[in-house]
């Protein structure tokens, strides 16, 4: 049997960065094409940029207001190249789906 403290354990190595950092999601497709990533949770926040569907996302923060703050790889950038060139923004937790 595996105790939950070696799940957690497990799981803080296997994804480097903040300890609260553990839940990646991909993109959804929606209807106008994109999701945002702002500078600030909220939507008069600045626009970093325009999110794919497809492109994965790494919660490192649960956010507040329904809100997340996440680390962006645009489509399977971060298999193939590691974990290094995502951009950090907020997201609306609505478009957070397919995670784990």
């Amino acid at each position: 049997m595996i105790r939950p403290a070696l799940l957690v354990l497990s799981g803080l190595l296997l994804h480097p960065g903040d300890a609260s950092a553990s839940l990646f999601c991909l993109v959804p497709e929606t209807a106008d094409g994109f999701v945002a990533l702002r500078a600030a949770p909220g939507a008069q926040g600045r626009l970093i940029l325009r999110m794919r569907a497809g492109d994965e996302v790494q919660i490192i923060e649960g956010g507040r207001g329904g809100w997340s703050k996440v680390r962006h790889w645009p489509g399977d950038t971060r298999l193939a190249k590691g974990y290094e060139g995502f951009s950090e923004g907020h997201v609306a937790r609505r478009f957070l789906r397919d995670c784990g």
